[in-house]
């Protein structure tokens, strides 16, 4: 029976994209507060699996922080979504830290990733 708690409910859903490497694999997903992808250990999840994840948000207006994510495990590998998602520039990674959101970060914030 899934977890139907209010604190749960709340938990956004994210779809997450394994990276293989030399050292094992893990797990991505895009943060449309940071602009950019956040990385976690993927462990024994595989494709299917929802897992939880604290999020690894700076943006201080990220819903995120709260409560992290549930992450769906899709099968698209993170190389194949990793480049269709422009990411912030450092300054603009300064600029959301701190508070600052710009019209092009506006932008950043409104992609959705493709559907694959």
């Amino acid at each position: 029976m899934p977890d139907t708690t209010p604190a749960t409910l709340s938990t956004p859903t994210l779809g997450g994209y394994i990276q293989h490497h030399a050292h094992g694999a893990s797990l991505h997903v895009w943060c449309s507060w940071c602009c950019q992808w956040h990385e976690h250990g993927l462990a024994d999840a595989k494709v299917g699996d929802i897992v939880h994840r604290v999020a690894h948000c700076y943006a201080e207006d990220s819903t995120y922080r709260r409560t992290g994510y549930r992450i769906v495990i899709v099968k698209t590998p993170f190389a194949e979504v990793s480049k269709s998602m422009r990411t912030a520039t450092s300054s603009q990674r300064q600029a959301i830290q701190d508070g600052r959101i710009s019209e092009a970060v506006r932008k950043l914030r409104d992609q959705r990733l493709p559907i694959i």
